[in-house]
């Protein structure tokens, strides 16, 4: 099953879920805390890590709809693109990107235990990364002296579906939720694109079609 059905399943199952549950009713909540600011962080199965910042507007107190923006990064050395007198510096050599992540926040209706309320948590989204990559060259032809020069492309993957899915606990206007990520993001695409002195990327970076990993979030509710 491909990465798109299985986000697609987890979509229907979590709004079947609240459906009937009664998620979509008039939102109740005596203090109208519509509002919802969020922080996330993400690890993942392509040795990244990401931060973004989030707001979403409850449309219900189990829906909201909204967006982040953030940083993803990659922190372990998976190959390198080189030649003759040239490598990729190894500033560089790391892939990142900033993204825009349009989402929407469903929660199922809670069990309450003592100050905390539970439930289940899901938040169906889209990462539009920045569509452009510019990577460093370091000449060593005359080492020890270094010379630098750049290449950059517009082309690779851009735009990745994602789905965070787990656990929410509300504690008065805090909530904090934890759990699974699933993304089809391939890190290394906008590198493979890229080449140098007729030496194309292609072959020194992984192609990473899947993702997984683990998230974090806190939020306010205002």
């Amino acid at each position: 099953m491909d990465m798109r059905k299985q986000c697609l399943i987890g979509i229907f199952a979590l709004l079947l879920t609240l459906l009937s549950g009664g998620g979509f009713s008039a939102y109740a909540d005596a203090e109208g805390d519509r509002n919802r600011i969020g922080f996330t962080g993400t690890l993942t199965s392509s040795d990244t890590y990401s931060f973004d910042v989030a707001y979403h507007y409850r449309l219900s107190e189990y829906v909201g709809i909204g967006g982040a923006v953030g940083r993803w990064a990659n922190y372990y050395d998976e190959g390198r693109a080189s030649g003759p007198h040239w490598s990729v510096d190894d500033d560089d050599n790391r892939p990142s990107n900033y993204y825009l992540r349009p989402s929407v926040v469903l929660k199922t209706p809670g069990l309450r235990y003592r100050a905390a309320t539970w439930s289940l948590y899901g938040e169906p989204g889209v990462m539009l990364n920045v569509p452009y990559q510019r990577v460093c060259i370091a000449l060593t032809e005359h080492w020890p002296h270094t010379d630098y020069t750049y290449v950059s492309t517009s082309r690779g993957q851009w735009f990745a579906v994602e789905l965070r899915a787990g656990l929410n606990v509300d504690i008065e206007l805090c909530s904090i939720s934890f759990g699974y990520l699933l993304s089809n993001l391939d890190i290394y695409s906008q590198y493979r694109q890229l080449s140098y002195n007729g030496v194309s990327f292609r072959d020194a970076y992984p192609v990473r079609g899947r993702m997984q990993g683990a998230f974090l979030s806190v939020a306010f509710n205002f």
